[in-house]
């Protein structure tokens, strides 16, 4: 039987997502045709903006924002469409969801250097807006992160395999989650997506979950998925100058699964910067 808890390891289904419930500090970003909504904690010297993976609403972080306690100002959102969100009704492609970040930064931390976080999908998009806005950032870090060049690493592996796994996950997905995934697969497949070579010279932290699921049900948790993972992931460390790059023994949910490495992660990248 399909575990539902369990779907490919850099797109974590909305079915694993819990609705976050209200905060004291939510605050609406407005996009024009929709609002975002963001959540902030703490007010500390140091802003942490938090990205999350695929169909993952602020609630992802929880554990990782407790973690840090009132010492820092946490803002977490949910990308358009995703928990309380509005939307256009469109699938967003990646420049859109990079456009939408930024505005939750100028809205919530206007005129400061932050730290970025993100898993899985939004670690994608953090190492994106990086590679776009480094003036913006104290420091990176990345959360078991989805690359630019995955798709075609994999394809080139198991061309057959993972386009069974595009359709077994599209039958899982609800329909607009299905058309965000069909969008974000078309740009990672396009030609020329690949995993940046350089990056920007903003300490990084990069954690790698290791873990081998024991009952694989996707190419990417597979040891043969799991070591082009690390592959990517060591291809993706070796573009930046300074930082760490730690392997976890956890599964994808790293940051529910050992949210103090995340925590210690945030405050390295913090003091590296001062």
């Amino acid at each position: 039987a399909m575990k539902s808890s369990r779907v490919t390891l850099w797109v974590l289904a909305a079915m694993m997502a819990t609705a976050g419930t209200a905060h004291a500090g939510e605050i609406q970003v407005d996009r024009g045709a929709y609002a975002l909504q963001a959540e902030e904690t703490g007010a500390g010297p140091i802003t942490v903006v938090f990205e999350s993976g695929f169909g993952q609403g602020a609630g992802a972080w929880k554990e990782v924002v407790a973690g840090l306690g009132r010492d820092y100002h946490s803002i977490t959102y949910a990308r358009a469409g995703l928990g309380k969100s509005g939307s256009d009704g469109h699938p967003k492609r990646i420049d859109a969801h990079l456009a939408d970040l930024t505005a939750v930064i100028d809205t919530l931390a206007p005129g400061r250097r932050v730290v970025l976080v993100g898993h899985s999908y939004g670690g994608l998009l953090a190492t994106e807006f990086a590679r776009r806005h480094p003036e913006r950032l104290l420091g990176l870090v990345l959360v078991d992160p989805a690359t630019m060049g995955q798709r075609h690493a994999f394809k080139q592996a198991d061309s057959a395999r993972v386009q069974a796994d595009d359709a077994q996950l599209r039958a899982m997905l609800p329909p607009a989650m299905a058309a965000d995934y069909a969008v974000l697969t078309e740009q990672l497949d396009a030609p020329g997506a690949e995993t940046p070579r350089t990056m920007p010279d903003v300490p990084v932290a990069l954690l790698t979950a290791t873990q081998l699921a024991a009952e694989p049900l996707f190419f990417e948790e597979t040891a043969a998925g799991k070591a082009l993972w690390r592959a990517q992931h060591a291809l993706l460390f070796s573009g930046f100058t300074r930082g760490s790059h730690r392997y976890l023994a956890t599964g994808h949910t790293l940051q529910r699964e050992d949210p103090a490495a995340v925590v210690a992660a945030i405050q390295s990248v913090s003091d590296t910067s001062k």
